[in-house]
């Protein structure tokens, strides 16, 4: 993690000359300006922003670039949020080196129980969105949890990775180590040991037990969603989190799965032979875990 952040130091180019960012884009858009960041590359001088046309419509993010004298918007995109529950933020990046900027911008949701803060980076170069997260749980200080796009974690996007993770840890929502926070420092170790099982063509992972609290593992069938029992073990679908494994035996409680996100809980629990399916009531597909070889799989046993 070092190195990623001493490489998101190099990022951000050189500001743009003297110019009053958020005057020229209000000008060249004709709508209210929300956030701005201003970079120059070797292509070019160039804005970013985040307007909107009035109060509670959504946010657009747009390009611009520097043509001669003037700035002309280069790309624009709408991003389907009003943005109104945190100040929303914009920052152009040029990870790749390679003269076209990224476009990283970030605002907070929040309903009335889970929210959380939400990154978006473009790279103009590729033409490809990626997304970043930090959620949060009202009452619970400590528990959020970050998710990377798995896209982002590809060796190739290291530089793009160094850009969002810059951004993403000095978030104020970024959860910080708390010892007294065993349910969160439980999910963050198992995203970091086990997480690439949930990344595109992830076939198989070597499985990390990762210990959780007695209390993750305890049957309440109000936040129950599956239950089955294996080789003397229980497994416990939890709803809004993962797959927990009771040993009645040796008195533990182990965290052997979490989706991708909390809202893609496991609701369905069968045994295949020797492997425990474990189905994603989002997208309604299984990961397989093997107690006796430690194996997280997305490939169904034979």
């Amino acid at each position: 993690m070092t190195r990623l952040l001493i490489l998101a130091a190099l990022l951000t180019g050189s500001a743009a000359h003297a110019v009053d960012a958020k005057a020229v884009a209000a000008k060249v858009l004709g709508t209210t300006v929300l956030s701005v960041s201003a970079l120059t590359t070797k292509q070019g001088e160039f804005i970013g922003a985040l307007s909107r046309e009035y109060d509670g419509a959504f946010v657009t993010v747009s390009l611009l670039r520097k043509v001669g004298s003037l700035y002309v918007v280069q790309w624009s995109t709408p991003t389907g949020q009003e943005m109104n529950q945190t100040p929303p933020t914009i920052t152009l990046g040029d990870a790749n080196r390679d003269g076209s900027p990224e476009l990283l911008w970030n605002y907070g949701a929040y309903g009335n129980v889970t929210g959380g803060q939400f990154f978006e980076l473009y790279d103009t170069a590729r033409k490809r969105t990626y997304e970043a997260s930090i959620s949060e749980n009202y009452g619970a200080p400590g528990t959020g949890t970050v998710t990377y796009d798995p896209a982002l974690l590809e060796p190739a996007n290291a530089a793009l990775l160094a850009f969002v993770v810059s951004r993403v840890e000095k978030n104020p929502a970024f959860p910080k180590p708390d010892a007294k926070d065993p349910y969160g420092d439980m999910l963050r170790a198992w995203v970091a040991q086990n997480g690439a099982i949930n990344a595109p063509g992830a076939r198989y992972v070597a499985a990390k037990s990762v210990p959780a609290p007695a209390s993750s593992c305890a049957d309440d069938p109000r936040s129950r969603t599956a239950k089955v029992t294996l080789g003397g073990l229980t497994y416990l679908a939890v709803f809004k989190s993962g797959v927990f494994v009771l040993d009645p035996k040796k008195k533990t409680c182990t965290l052997v799965y979490f989706p991708p996100d909390a809202y893609q809980w496991v609701d369905q629990l069968k045994v295949i032979g020797a492997w425990i399916a474990m189905r994603n009531r989002d997208t309604q597909t299984f990961v397989y875990y093997n107690p006796k070889t430690r194996q997280l799989s997305t490939v169904a046993p034979r």
